[in-house]
């Protein structure tokens, strides 16, 4: 009532004065007032962003509060702070339980670090099983500096030709002035698949200097390993197949997926396409 006199042009010091209320009290009670729109603005943009971080953990259950937070940022637009994200995550229990593991290694070889496009790939095979199939082999081939899946094969079979038709594939794609050019490492663990002449002399004809993980050295490969953890978590553990064709549509959906959109800690929390494509404005600027 007081505000709508405010805007018909009288003045606060007569408005109180005939309702016989001191300013101060005026002005108080206009404050209340607006601290409950703004609690109920703040209420209803909370539950608004919890309702998209809800809808994210429904389709990425492995996801915690950093890169929840990050893909509302970087995808959906909305800019939230991570003490904000986590508080939201944890009141709502939407948190991951992190379990914390302690192990006693032997000195290792150590290993290379990749500073540029195509100069390091990582290569390695998974599997899952399917009920009315059987096991069902997964090779990927990863460049280590953009966390791009470059090449990639699935099949019923683990032989030589599988890792060689993943191989192949981000070779045909990626090093498109020829292999020859880039000095490209290729690394694996000592699978006979990877070890095989068949696999080397592949190797040897491209000029991709092949070398192999230490023994007992599950950092190695770590960036491509790490990656099979995030397809499992994404692909294998929240779908049950019962085809092979399915399997293999959801294997390429989440490629696309993880190459286009998941926002990748090492990289700023952005996708490895969107990295490459920040790589290319440098060059070109």
């Amino acid at each position: 009532m007081i505000n709508e006199l405010v805007i018909e042009g009288h003045t606060v010091k007569n408005i109180c004065r005939v309702l016989g209320l001191s300013r101060s009290q005026y002005y108080r009670q206009r404050q209340s007032v607006k601290d409950v729109v703004v609690s109920e603005h703040r209420k209803e943009k909370r539950e608004e962003i919890l309702e998209k971080i809800r809808l994210i953990k429904s389709e990425h259950p492995f996801w915690g509060y950093r890169r929840t937070r990050a893909y509302l940022q970087y995808k959906l637009n909305i800019h939230v702070s991570r003490k904000y994200v986590y508080r939201l995550m944890k009141d709502n229990a939407l948190l991951v339980d992190v379990k914390q593991y302690k192990a006693k290694r032997r000195d290792q070889r150590a290993k290379p670090i990749a500073e540029r496009q195509n100069q390091i790939w990582g290569t390695d095979m998974t599997k899952f099983y399917i009920d009315t199939v059987g096991w069902i082999y997964f090779v990927v081939v990863l460049d280590w500096y953009t966390k791009k899946i470059v090449g990639w094969d699935l099949s019923l079979r683990c032989k030589t030709d599988q890792w060689l038709a993943a191989l192949n594939q981000a070779v045909d794609e990626e090093l498109i002035i020829g292999s020859r050019e880039y000095g490209l490492m290729l690394i694996s663990d000592n699978g006979s698949q990877p070890t095989s002449i068949k696999y080397e002399n592949n190797c040897s004809n491209l000029e991709i200097k092949h070398i192999t993980t230490s023994y007992s050295n599950p950092k190695g490969n770590a960036e491509t390993e790490r990656f099979f953890r995030t397809f499992k978590e994404e692909v294998v553990w929240a779908n049950m197949f019962d085809k092979v064709e399915d399997a293999a549509k959801a294997v390429e959906n989440f490629i696309m997926f993880y190459n286009n959109d998941y926002p990748h800690s090492a990289l700023g929390n952005i996708s490895p396409v969107d990295f490459i494509k920040k790589l290319n404005l440098k060059k070109a600027a």
